[in-house]
């Protein structure tokens, strides 16, 4: 494809924000055409983002069936991603779409069988793996220099309060709650550092009044290379904000022979435990502590949106978030939620598992 990919996006929720400016890096090889969105009060705010000549639709099977749309963005509620990914494959469009991939593995497996019965493409935007300082931490974990790793913590902290009414406030519509919606991102970081998951365990805190899915949550792993990993989200905390604040997100790991950690809004820095040959910028500490190592100022969602559009357009592209990927990391999140309800360690793989609602 030589010329720009037309997109249409499906759905004008908040995160479309991070998305528009995915597209605004990238208007080389690409224009947002349509925009599906029913509710009108967000009509204005589209055609901010996209310009006025931007069309906003209310039935997103409207958008699908429209020949100037190339492939779809999936930004829907997490209920209908694997709806609307088998509406798009039946369509013929290629699919990007918003983490998590869906509820469960077995509605990722009904995307996976559709896009490959359609022949069409599928990628989940786990924005992480494509951000500079997230990625940074991944060049210095597959270097080598750490050493045998044997400690994994990764951390999400954030004051998320759903209205009345909406969407995210229920277990069906979220997918479980804070794990499945947001500690993937965490989940989905792991095993791309460090590999994949052998058995976890998990505890959850609940309060109805806040929402039917836990806010709090912590998942203890076993990776299959010997490494230990502990997770957790806390959706009740403004611990990341303002002055002498902790974190939004943090990984951290130990190894042998050295350590590393990442901060949001801090960036990435390493300590070894004694001077070595790195393929990566590093000014050993004479004390000993830490140094930051950077490759590029770029997020993720720029970086995944790109990515995306080039292997779109047929040109050299590095996608590690395809829907089988992907669907390892909704796989941890849901072998998670039922270590909880057995209260026991669970091994993966899992079997799929309906949801309560068929889709």
């Amino acid at each position: 494809m030589t010329r720009r990919v037309r997109v249409g996006i499906l759905g004008g929720g908040g995160i479309l924000g991070a998305h528009a400016a995915g597209f605004r890096a990238h208007t080389d090889k690409a224009e947002v055409v349509a925009v599906a969105e029913p509710r009108p009060e967000q009509v204005e705010w589209i055609q901010q983002l996209f310009g006025d000549e931007v069309r906003v639709e209310a039935d997103y099977h409207d958008l699908l069936a429209e020949d100037d749309i190339d492939a779809v963005d999936i930004l829907l509620p997490h209920n209908l991603h694997a709806l609307a990914t088998i509406a798009a494959a039946g369509a013929g469009k290629p699919v990007l779409v918003e983490k998590p991939m869906a509820r469960n593995i077995h509605e990722c497996d009904q995307m996976i069988e559709a896009c490959d019965r359609a022949g069409v493409s599928l990628t989940v935007c786990h924005d992480r793996r494509y951000d500079s300082e997230w990625m940074a931490l991944k060049q210095v974990v597959d270097s080598g220099a750490l050493g045998d790793i044997f400690w994994w913590k990764l951390d999400h902290n954030q004051n998320v309060v759903f209205g009345p009414g909406s969407w995210a406030r229920t277990r069906d519509g979220i997918g479980g709650g804070a794990i499945m919606s947001c500690l993937t991102h965490q989940i989905d970081a792991l095993r791309w550092y460090g590999g994949e998951v052998e058995s976890v365990t998990c505890m959850t805190k609940t309060i109805p009044a806040r929402m039917e899915g836990e806010f709090a949550g912590v998942v203890t792993a076993k990776m299959k290379s010997g490494a230990l990993a502990h997770l957790s989200i806390n959706w009740w905390t403004k611990s990341h904000q303002g002055k002498n604040a902790l974190w939004y997100e943090m990984a951290q790991v130990c190894g042998t022979r050295g350590e590393a950690y990442f901060t949001l809004g801090k960036g990435t820095f390493v300590r070894l435990h004694e001077q070595q040959e790195v393929p990566w910028t590093y000014e050993q500490k004479d004390d000993g502590g830490f140094t930051r190592v950077k490759i590029g100022d770029w997020r993720g969602h720029v970086g995944c949106i790109g990515e995306w559009l080039k292997s779109l357009r047929g040109e050299e592209c590095n996608i590690t978030t395809d829907g089988r990927a992907a669907r390892g990391t909704v796989e941890v999140a849901e072998a998670a939620y039922l270590a909880e309800e057995m209260g026991q360690v669970v091994k993966l793989p899992i079997e799929p598992r309906e949801w309560g609602c068929q889709i």
